[in-house]
């Protein structure tokens, strides 16, 4: 059953048990009207598997994303490492472009 109660279990119970059970199903915030639901073992096993089918799908798209996100972390600091590489560039070109130009004499 939807609380978890094998059938077999809740059909042998008495009146006063059953009163119980649906007194803690109440103080627990459950609905017993959607408890009361029968529970079938295949659908369950079934329903078991897709679950773990769908968490391993979003395992492997988490898998993905991070690895996405690393491929684009890398390609940034090798961006970064050029740009300033090209920065370099430029300083040593105004270093040397003024020092050939500026000085002519002692």
């Amino acid at each position: 059953m939807r609380s978890r109660y094998a059938e077999e279990v809740v059909l042998g119970l008495t009146r006063e048990q059953l009163m119980d059970k649906y007194a803690e199903l109440l103080a627990e915030g459950r609905d017993p009207a959607m408890v009361a639901r029968a529970m079938d073992p295949d659908m369950e096993k079934v329903r078991l598997a897709h679950e773990k089918e769908i968490k391993q799908m979003e395992m492997e798209m988490e898998r993905q994303s991070n690895e996405l996100r690393v491929m684009e972390l890398a390609a940034e600091k090798e961006r970064l490492a050029a740009e300033a590489v090209q920065n370099d560039l430029r300083k040593a070109e105004l270093l040397l472009g003024t020092t050939g130009h500026g000085k002519t004499g002692h």
